[in-house]
């Protein structure tokens, strides 16, 4: 016999959706808070969301699985991991240069550096001829001592050989910091491309995740004040302890003053 419907839809559907709003509202309020606060009890909750004792319960018992919170016996339930970073992507600049600027959180350790050939997707995203040299750059950021992205950035030869073979030149920290050094001059804008994958075995090794676990992943090219190309880069994040933010601006809509850089960035304190 086929489900009871009402308004053409299966009977629990209400309680479906309801789960999946609460369940998402709830995530939400607990990362942004980046509080290791006691969770509201069940009767709290249910007044909050206007849901069911059963849908609350459903919820805390989702956001358990997800590794968000405990229920401790006697005392309540608690976050265990609150507080991913926010990044705005609204200006060039790294998730070193907001975070640090308020206390020395991100460390950024390059792990190896090395001359290479240009393959012919390279050589595109930086406007130089194929087969010219290009300076390869792998490196590993940490936030409060943990592994949260690794990067590999190729640059052109020219300029930038030059870290190759001065010991002089600092290369654990911001690529636009160590990019700005190097041109003498700021950087310019950023293309940047945001997408998703699952670790493989090597790069769940370098950030302590299983293989598969979700990744947020980067591509950009950072150019010159003129345009000119000078880094391309490919990232892979822990998506679980990364927002990148974005205000999309309307064409209909009145222009309004921005936020000064880094204003609506909030920090937690990530348990791994």
């Amino acid at each position: 016999m086929p489900p009871s419907t009402s308004a053409g839809r299966p009977r629990g559907h209400e309680r479906v959706q309801s789960v999946q709003w609460v369940t998402d509202l709830l995530r939400m309020e607990v990362l942004r808070t980046g509080s290791r606060d006691a969770i509201p009890s069940e009767d709290t909750l249910i007044k909050k969301f206007g849901v069911s004792r059963g849908v609350i319960r459903e919820v805390l018992h989702l956001l358990r699985e997800q590794g968000l919170i405990e229920r401790v016996r006697g005392a309540g339930t608690f976050v265990l991991a609150p507080g991913p970073i926010l990044h705005p992507v609204d200006e060039s600049r790294d998730l070193a240069q907001d975070v640090n600027s308020v206390a020395p959180r991100i460390a950024i350790r390059c792990r190896a550096v090395s001359p290479q050939t240009c393959t012919a997707f390279t050589a595109d995203k930086l406007a130089v001829p194929v087969d010219s040299s290009v300076v390869i750059m792998e490196s590993l950021t940490t936030l409060d001592g943990y592994p949260v992205s690794v990067r590999t950035a190729f640059l052109p030869a020219e300029p930038f050989s030059v870290i190759l073979d001065d010991p002089h030149i600092d290369l654990h920290r911001s690529p636009y910091e160590l990019i700005s050094q190097i041109i003498g001059q700021p950087v310019g804008d950023t293309d940047l491309e945001i997408s998703c994958s699952n670790a493989d075995a090597l790069t769940a090794d370098l950030l302590r995740v299983p293989v598969g676990f979700a990744l947020l992943d980067t591509s950009r090219v950072l150019r010159a004040v003129d345009g000119t190309p000078l880094e391309f880069s490919i990232s892979h994040a822990r998506a679980d302890h990364l927002v990148f933010t974005h205000v999309m601006k309307s064409s209909a809509a009145p222009a309004r003053a921005s936020s000064p850089a880094g204003a609506t960035v909030r920090y937690g304190d990530p348990s791994i």
